[in-house]
């Protein structure tokens, strides 16, 4: 089963079309030669059996946030990366709304991590679409300190973790994403 869910996390993750990718290119991943992939999400925490995201940034009010924390308050949290200036982004943004608006009291969290550089620019993008969730950024770009931990090379992307930030799901959005909530929540 454990390789089962690397397999499909792998896929996942190479299958993340129509995204906004840095300097132009798609998402990457890791050929292990033998044809499967790795990405730096399935790798996340390799001293555990099950891939975990871990990290600390700024949230839209200048409060520093240990995502672990957030996690904890959820059943299930969607990490969403994505930056106002991306077309797809904010094209899937009414959907995450929706999502949210429908699963967040059965058990659904979201922490947005923007690839902003430029704080106006994501705060009006998060007033404006109605982002009422926890939102970070360390208003690097695509040098923001977790894209970077964890490999994320396109967007929008999706990580979907349970309590403790083991990572169960990686590059879903629309329908899928949906889905795959409403099956973790017990909600099908």
């Amino acid at each position: 089963m454990k390789k089962f869910k690397a397999c499909a996390l792998a896929a996942a993750v190479a299958l993340a079309l129509t995204a906004c990718g840095s300097r132009g290119n798609a998402p990457t991943t890791a050929n292990n030669g033998d044809g499967s992939a790795t990405s730096a999400v399935q790798k996340a925490d390799s001293t555990r059996d099950e891939p975990r995201i871990e990290f600390s940034m700024t949230d839209i009010d200048g409060k520093e946030v240990n995502v672990t924390d957030e996690f904890a308050k959820h059943k299930v949290t969607v990490i969403d990366f994505w930056a106002s200036w991306c077309g797809p982004c904010m094209q899937e943004m009414p959907n995450l709304v929706r999502i949210y608006g429908k699963y967040k009291d059965k058990g659904l969290g979201i922490v947005g991590v923007s690839l902003d550089e430029d704080k106006s620019q994501w705060t009006e993008a998060v007033s404006s679409m109605g982002m009422v969730w926890t939102q970070l950024s360390d208003l690097q770009g695509w040098n923001n300190s977790a894209a970077q931990k964890y490999g994320i090379q396109a967007i929008p992307f999706t990580v979907v973790v349970d309590s403790t930030g083991k990572v169960l799901d990686a590059g879903l959005r629309g329908e899928q994403l949906e889905t795959g909530i409403a099956k973790l929540l017990g909600d099908k």
